[in-house]
């Protein structure tokens, strides 16, 4: 019913939201609100404001077609992100509405409920917005099944897919989510996890698989998977340290230095070049089937007449590059085994004074 357990947090969530503040933190909570079980309090007091068939313990859809139902969800969220000191609002939305919308039209006038429902998302959205002056709301929907043109110019999504939501799902997944979706959407974010891992090449090529400018980095998403006795945390805190170090990057210029393609025998190779820094990162995987041991990337963004830092965090070596040998012939990165990744930093190189 989108309220606070009062058993859990008897002082509703504020408290928690003050302890992210004073942490330098903001505090997102995830709300379903679209969705509400058949027998549940909302659904019998206003049943005209859902669609579906009322069955005991079926899922209703709250139909955001209906002004008066939308102006009452407006009202609600508004006061409860109010209220609880919400500062990021994280709406899900996990199961099929098509034959909710279908079921509540004529043969003459199918999509009509669909064409104002989704309508009605983008006010609800626009009236959060305008009542919650600095309000960021984060576009779940089963994982980035909502992403359009019009969603994405009124929140972020943070959770760009459910594809992480298994521990042996293939990173080449998220490698091809992240260059592809960098195209059209600056900020989004995924995950991975933690709990199964050793901090190997094959480990550390899935954590950078996952990396974008939202990262989870869970050490046990469930009850049932338990951390290791013989987790390797120095390895963990070398890749939020590498992580955070790489972040603030992943807000300049995009330069994809392969295709985007999800070929498990193919090279996948990434820039983000922060020109206002003179800086950026460079992100390289061998996936398991690719044959090659070398390949070389031109750099794009490189002032030619300039020299570069280059760093392998990987080895460890820092060497410096003419612009024009990076930006011509371009930066060579080699691995021998596959799966394996690369990343390098780089940073315009000032000469110190003789």
């Amino acid at each position: 019913n989108w309220n606070v357990n009062p058993a859990a947090h008897p002082e509703g969530l504020l408290p928690i939201s003050r302890a992210a503040a004073q942490a330098g933190m903001k505090f997102l909570v995830w709300v379903e609100p679209e969705r509400a079980v058949c027998g549940t309090p909302l659904t019998e007091e206003h049943p005209e404001w859902f669609l579906g068939e009322r069955k005991p313990g079926a899922n209703l859809l709250f139909n955001l077609s209906d002004p008066g139902a939308r102006k009452w969800l407006a009202d609600f969220l508004s006061r409860f992100i109010e209220r609880e000191g919400i500062h990021l609002y994280r709406q899900d939305f996990n199961f099929d509405p098509l034959p909710y919308w279908r079921a509540a039209d004529g043969p003459d006038r199918q999509g009509i409920t669909e064409m104002k429902y989704v309508e009605g998302l983008y006010e609800l959205w626009d009236e959060l917005l305008r009542r919650r002056r600095g309000l960021v709301i984060d576009n779940c929907a089963s994982g980035g099944r909502r992403i359009d043109l019009e969603t994405i110019s009124r929140s972020i999504p943070l959770w760009r897919s459910d594809w992480q939501c298994w521990p042996d799902n293939d990173p080449i997944g998220g490698q091809t989510h992240w260059m592809g979706l960098s195209y059209w959407v600056p900020l989004h974010g995924t995950g991975t996890w933690g709990a199964r891992l050793n901090g190997d090449r094959r480990d550390t090529y899935r954590v950078r698989s996952a990396y974008g400018p939202a990262f989870q980095f869970s050490l046990f998403p469930y009850a049932h998977t338990g951390i290791r006795d013989d987790y390797n945390w120095d390895w963990h805190r070398r890749m939020l340290a590498e992580y955070r170090r790489a972040r603030p990057l992943f807000y300049g210029d995009y330069y994809p230095l392969t295709g985007c393609s999800p070929a498990g025998d193919a090279w996948a190779a990434m820039q983000f070049h922060r020109a206002d820094l003179g800086e950026g990162i460079v992100i390289a995987f061998r996936r398991p089937d690719s044959p090659f041991i070398t390949a070389e990337f031109r750099l794009r963004g490189i002032e030619p007449e300039s020299r570069y830092q280059v760093e392998n965090t990987d080895s460890g070596e820092i060497r410096v590059e003419d612009g024009a040998l990076l930006a011509g012939r371009g930066l060579a990165v080699t691995m021998e085994q596959a799966p394996d990744s690369r990343v390098f930093f780089y940073r315009r190189h000032v000469a110190a004074d003789p």
